[in-house]
C-alpha cells in the first residue's frame, strides 16, 4: 500500500521515520512535487539500509527523484544510480533492488508528468469552447482556460480575471513569448503541453482582463505560419512529459547544440546546464536574452568519435536590448562511445 499526493516538499518532511518517501519534480528547485509514501513494512527500506556504498560525486542537474529512507536523503538519477549527496556516497544496488526502485520512481513520474498525445487526437477531446485547467510544471500554479479557436494548436483564453492574474504571476508579472512546460487537464486526462505568455489577436471572454488569446501547443502542433513544430514548444512538451533528460542523454552533437540554443532562447537554466559539462558559461552567453536557432547544424569534418566541433551563425538579443549576430563555436566531448555528449566550450565571434 502507498499514498500518492501532489504537494510542496514540506509534506514529505512529515513522514514517519521508517517510511520510504519518493518525490519527483521537473527541476531541482521546482516547488511543485509529486510524492509517494510507503509504510515501514515495505522490504525496500530494509534492503536500502543494508546496501553498501562507495565514495562518489553527483551532479544535482541530473536528479530524477529524491528518496528519503529513515534519516537518509538520497538522490536517484537517470542512469538508475542512487546517491547520498551529503555524504558523497554511491549505493551499490543489487539488480533486483534497482528494478524495484525504478518501478516505484516510474509510478510517481506517471502521476507527475503529462501524456505526450498528438494534437490530432487532443483537439477532439479539447474541442472548441471546451474548458481546461492549465498547470505550470515549475511552480504548480494553475488556472482555467477556454479553447476558442485554433486548427494547428489551441487558441485559448483565461476564463476569469483571477485566472489572468495567476497566468501573469507565472510570468513574473510581465507578458512574454517565452515558452513554459505545462500540463493541460481535460476531463481527468493530463496532457503534456507548452504555452507562451503573450496576449495577441482577438479575445471574446468579457471581464477576464486578457487582451486577446494565447497559444497552447501539444505534440505535433505547429504555429500559424509553419507546418513544422516549433523547436521551443517541442522542447517544453518533452519537459512536460518527463522525457527531456533521456532525450538529451541520447542526443547527437548536432541535436545537443540545438537543445542548447533553444533552452538559452527560453531562459531555461536547468535544461541549458544538462547540455553542458557543468562548466560556467562565458559572460556574453549569460547576458543573452534570446537567440534564433539556425535551420541547419552540421559538425565539422575534423570531428571524431569522442570529440566534435560545431560552428553556426546565429542572431541574438542581449538583455540590454542590443541586437547582435555572430558565429558560435561549440566543442563537444564524451569519455567513451557509449557515454553522452557534453558541450565543454562555447565561444561567440
Amino acid at each position: 500500500m502507498f499514498t500518492l499526493c501532489l504537494s510542496l516538499p514540506d509534506n514529505a518532511e512529515a513522514s514517519q521515520a521508517n517510511e520510504i518517501v519518493i518525490s519527483v519534480s521537473v527541476s531541482p528547485d521546482s516547488p511543485f512535487v509529486s510524492t509517494l509514501v510507503f509504510p515501514n513494512t515495505n522490504p525496500i527500506v530494509r534492503e536500502l539500509t543494508r546496501t553498501p556504498t562507495i565514495p562518489a560525486i553527483f551532479s544535482s542537474d541530473w536528479f530524477r527523484a529524491r528518496i528519503k529512507v529513515k534519516d537518509r536523503d538520497l538522490i536517484y538519477d537517470y542512469q538508475g544510480r542512487l546517491f547520498d549527496q551529503k555524504k558523497a556516497r554511491l549505493y551499490l544496488l543489487s539488480q533486483p533492488l534497482a528494478i524495484k526502485l525504478d518501478k516505484l520512481v516510474q509510478t510517481v513520474e506517471t502521476a507527475h508528468y503529462g501524456q505526450a498525445i498528438p494534437w490530432e487526437r487532443v483537439k477532439h477531446s479539447f474541442g472548441r469552447m471546451k474548458f481546461a485547467t492549465v498547470i505550470d510544471l515549475e511552480t504548480g500554479e494553475r488556472f482555467l482556460v477556454q479553447r476558442r479557436a485554433g486548427s494547428r494548436h489551441a487558441d485559448v483564453q483565461p476564463l476569469t480575471r483571477s485566472d489572468t492574474q495567476i497566468m501573469k504571476h507565472i510570468y513574473q508579472g510581465k507578458w512574454s513569448w517565452k515558452r513554459r512546460a505545462i500540463l493541460v487537464e481535460v476531463d481527468g486526462n493530463y496532457y503534456a503541453a507548452s504555452m507562451h505568455g503573450m496576449p495577441h489577436g482577438a479575445g471574446a471572454i468579457q471581464g477576464n482582463d486578457f487582451p486577446g488569446h494565447f497559444c497552447i501547443h501539444f505534440s505535433g502542433s505547429s504555429t500559424h505560419l509553419r507546418r513544422e513544430p516549433d523547436p521551443s514548444h517541442s522542447l517544453m512538451i518533452l519537459k512536460a512529459s518527463g522525457a527531456l533528460p533521456q532525450v538529451i542523454m541520447e542526443a547527437s552533437p548536432e541535436d545537443l547544440v540545438g537543445y542548447f540554443l533553444t533552452s538559452l532562447n527560453e531562459q531555461d537554466g536547468h535544461t541549458l546546464r544538462m547540455t553542458t559539462d557543468g562548466s560556467t558559461l562565458p559572460d556574453e552567453v549569460r547576458l543573452i536574452d534570446s537567440v534564433r536557432k539556425p535551420e541547419t547544424i552540421v559538425a565539422s569534418e575534423t570531428s571524431g568519435p569522442l570529440m566534435v566541433a560545431i560552428s553556426v551563425r546565429a542572431d541574438y538579443l542581449l538583455r540590454s536590448g542590443e541586437q547582435r549576430s555572430g558565429k558560435w563555436h561549440f566543442l563537444l566531448l564524451r569519455s567513451a562511445p557509449w557515454e553522452r555528449w557534453q558541450i565543454v566550450d562555447v565561444a561567440i565571434k
